[in-house]
């Protein structure tokens, strides 16, 4: 019997094992395939505070600590440029402002003298965090794994969770491909895009108001080593993070999915196309640039956009971390974390109440239903 089971071994699920373990709590962590094997190392790899939201700021500024913390060759302190219109990034300034983070506000010519390889028009001013952070999420994923490992908990990969066995209050069983069950105090769910299949087959009664988009990325080899931070262009809308003489990004192109893609096949070749087409309207780059990866990264969506983070509705001993669009992999060491604490230390998590798994489970409508 365990304190805690951890069904899932992306970034989030690795961070709430890792905290539970620190915490004293029998760990078990759960993953279908190897630790980060899903979508976690398919993420771009971006770690910024500048977001809208004064929540998000300080879930990835304590994420940036904590990756810091467990690991030490998957991460560079590049910092962080935004681009764009002043009236468009006024929300994000607003909400690192209030969140104490330190900022500079760059004119166009600014920009360029400090990065002389930037091309910026006049019109567009650029927000400049110091302490973010570029992150190969492979890397993250095996020094995770190795820590893991280190602090005691029972890492169980290849093993597919096939459903919950619940009664009328708790999760009593968790079925196992092997055709075993797995029995806890306490379950956290952080399966990303596949927790939603996870509640469709264990609750035949509600329906579950998510979606999942397949989101693309690419990695140019520039042929130099790229001295600049990683990079929002809110103009162009485009994105991208510096890695040796690569960078990883792209525009923010998307399709849906039935079901979560990871596949190896390569994106529609018209969003690399256009990818790279608007990075040299704003980088100074030679013909030797060239695609040398592609990924497809499954994310999960709610309609509202928030995350889904709390106990799960009526079940007194689960948590659900799910929907976390594309910053899971910014969001999920802090999500994962806050999550093993408020089982661990029965702490409430009072700025959470409007992320609640009630928004996304509805009971299924009947036939003779208006």
């Amino acid at each position: 019997m365990y304190d805690l089971a951890v069904l899932g071994g992306g970034v989030v699920g690795c961070f709430a094992a890792l905290r539970a373990a620190e915490l004293g709590l029998r760990t078990i962590l759960v993953e279908a395939r190897s630790i980060f094997g899903g979508a976690s190392p398919r993420s771009a790899g971006v770690f910024t505070v500048q977001l809208d939201s004064p929540l998000d700021v300080e879930l990835v500024n304590q994420s940036i600590e904590l990756v810091k913390k467990y690991s030490k060759e998957a991460w560079r302190e590049t910092g962080f440029l935004q681009i764009g219109r002043e009236d468009a990034l006024e929300e994000s300034i607003e909400s690192i402002r209030r969140c104490g983070i330190n900022y500079e506000v760059l004119n166009d010519e600014e920009i360029m003298r400090r990065w002389p390889i930037f091309i910026v028009e006049s019109e567009l001013i650029g927000v400049y965090t110091k302490h973010d952070l570029s992150v190969e999420p492979k890397v993250l994923g095996r020094e995770l794994r190795a820590a893991l490992l280190e602090s005691g908990v029972e890492v169980a990969e290849e093993v597919i969770v096939t459903g919950l066995k619940t009664d009328s209050s708790e999760i009593e069983a968790v079925n196992l491909s092997s055709g075993l069950s797995l029995s806890a105090d306490y379950y956290i769910l952080a399966l990303g895009p596949w927790t939603r299949e996870i509640l469709l087959s264990s609750f035949k009664d509600v329906e579950v108001e998510s979606f999942i988009l397949t989101c693309f990325a690419f990695r140019i080899d520039t042929g130099r080593d790229l001295d600049i931070p990683s990079f929002s262009d809110e103009y162009l809308h485009t994105y991208w993070r510096p890695w040796g003489t690569t960078l990883v990004g792209g525009r923010y192109d998307a399709e849906f999915s039935a079901k979560p893609d990871v596949s190896d096949a390569e994106p529609p070749s018209k969003f690399y196309r256009t990818s790279l087409k608007l990075l040299r309207r704003r980088l100074k780059l030679d013909s030797r640039a060239e695609l040398v990866e592609h990924m497809r990264g499954p994310c999960s969506f709610t309609n509202d956009g928030m995350p889904v983070f709390g106990p799960l509705s009526g079940l007194k001993n689960a948590f659900i971390i799910e929907g976390l669009g594309g910053y899971g992999l910014m969001r999920g060491p802090a999500l994962g974390y806050r999550a093993a604490e408020a089982l661990a230390l029965n702490r409430e998590l009072t700025e959470f109440k409007h992320h609640s798994p009630t928004r996304i489970l509805r009971p299924k409508r009947r036939k003779n239903d208006v």
